[in-house]
């Protein structure tokens, strides 16, 4: 039994343990398990399943790729159940991190060949492993520059619908990788094998490179998109309610400019003692007065006030009876975009599943204020059909057009702020419960 082999075996093999390490440190908000104790769990159990595997490598000579797989499924495993995320996020980190990973092993095993033309794949690697650990420290060092952006891309980008099919890309690149292994060193020595070995890795690798940060720039193309699409509506509506004041004020205009009139008439009535012509009188002034276009004010925050306004006509125009207490001062902690997209993706949905419901079961209650510790709390409850559709814990949308996000969108925002997003339901009620932490830190 030679010892070193050994060594370098587990050396190699625990090389694959910053993957799932770095997973844990994106998605270290969503982990089940404190973060600390999840690191040390994750190192601890890990880095001795490597060193097993090392191990058993050397003794029976098992296939390299065998023994990194034997390791790497269960570290994928292990993140899906203690991360309480979208699991093709998790699958496209993984993914993505398996084919960085498997380029640097390219690498080593390139130099391997220069240095010991006469070993095969299976061979334990010498001054290519060396090779292998400074492109991983280099990689964790760009990881460590690089952390905002990815938390940014996972946690803040639009494109939610999209990582079930992302995730794939990477797998792909992963699996070319590995088919460009270089089984037996000596072919490196032939002719011009080795330039073209280096230029297909460098290649790869580049593909790597270029497509992860093309799907940044995509992502902040999308989510800023999403978020002017998001400025344009807010504008729209804000549009309207100022049309509609503008019609409240001419309105008005109009009644006080005919008050005077109404007043002259009814004084002549009652001097002639036309009681029931004075009674006509005041009973049509009252009609005109009471279809005066009546304005509402839930809130001083002018941009909401307007969103709400706007929603609450829209319900009162489909039979909906509205209770909505909104006691939120004009200046919040939350960007107005934000509480923007979390009460009118609230209020949208609460008006689609009431709209269609019984009478005696259209309704909406709206409550939003803050409470002493600066906490806002946004509730509200509608009437809907009892027909829902869930994929495990995640509702989806109902319309023929919907494309199932609002909740979703609701559920990204308000972890933004540290927040708590809870939805449930029971056969004739849905509920919704936000609370949002001003001023994050």
């Amino acid at each position: 039994m030679n010892i070193n082999e050994i060594l370098l075996s587990v050396i190699e093999i625990v090389a694959i343990v910053p993957i799932g390490l770095i997973c844990l440190l994106i998605f270290d908000k969503d982990s089940i398990i404190p973060r600390p104790q999840s690191i040390f769990i994750y190192t601890g159990v890990f880095t001795l399943l490597a060193c097993i595997g090392g191990y058993l490598r050397t003794i029976f000579e098992l296939n390299i790729n065998l023994v990194i797989l034997s390791v790497f499924f269960p570290m994928v495993i292990y993140i899906i159940l203690t991360v309480k995320v979208n699991k093709f996020k998790i699958l496209y980190v993984f993914a993505s991190c398996g084919a960085i990973s498997s380029s640097i092993r390219l690498y080593s095993y390139f130099l391997e060949t220069q240095t010991n033309s006469n070993h095969t794949f299976r061979d334990t690697q010498h001054w290519g492993l060396l090779l292998k650990w400074i492109l991983i420290i280099i990689a964790v060092i760009f990881f460590a520059l690089s952390v905002k952006k990815i938390r940014w891309l996972m946690y803040e980008s639009s494109l939610d619908n999209l990582w079930k099919f992302l995730w794939l890309i990477p797998v792909a690149q992963d699996t070319a990788n590995m088919m460009t292994i270089p089984h037996d060193y000596s072919l490196m020595q032939m002719g011009r094998v080795a330039q073209i070995y280096v230029t297909v890795v460098t290649a790869l690798t580049l593909m790597e490179v270029v497509f992860q940060v093309m799907i940044y720039v995509i992502a902040k193309t999308i989510t800023e998109k999403t978020k002017l699409d998001k400025q344009a509506q807010m504008l729209s509506i804000q549009a309207s309610q100022y049309e509609g004041l503008q019609r409240h004020i001419e309105a008005t205009s109009k009644l006080r400019h005919d008050f005077k009139h109404t007043v002259r008439t009814a004084a002549s009535l009652a001097q002639e003692g036309k009681n029931d012509e004075l009674i006509k009188l005041l009973s049509d002034y009252g009609v005109v007065t009471e279809s005066t276009d009546k304005r509402s004010v839930f809130t001083k925050n002018s941009t909401l006030n307007a969103l709400i306004c706007y929603y609450y006509e829209q319900a009162l125009s489909k039979n909906i009876f509205c209770n909505w207490k909104v006691s939120l001062p004009e200046k919040l902690g939350v960007e107005d975009i934000d509480l923007f997209g979390i009460i009118g993706n609230l209020l949208e949905n609460a008006i689609h599943a009431s709209e269609n419901e019984h009478p005696e079961n259209r309704y909406i209650n709206l409550k939003a204020d803050v409470e002493d510790n600066g906490d806002i709390y946004i509730v509200t409850t509608n009437g809907f059909s009892g027909k829902i559709q869930k994929d495990h814990d995640k509702y989806l949308s109902t319309k023929k057009d919907g494309s199932g996000i609002g909740i979703e969108s609701i559920k990204s925002t308000v972890k933004r702020y540290n927040g708590i997003a809870s939805f449930y339901n029971d056969p004739k009620t849905f509920y919704a419960d936000i609370m949002l932490k001003q001023n994050p830190q």
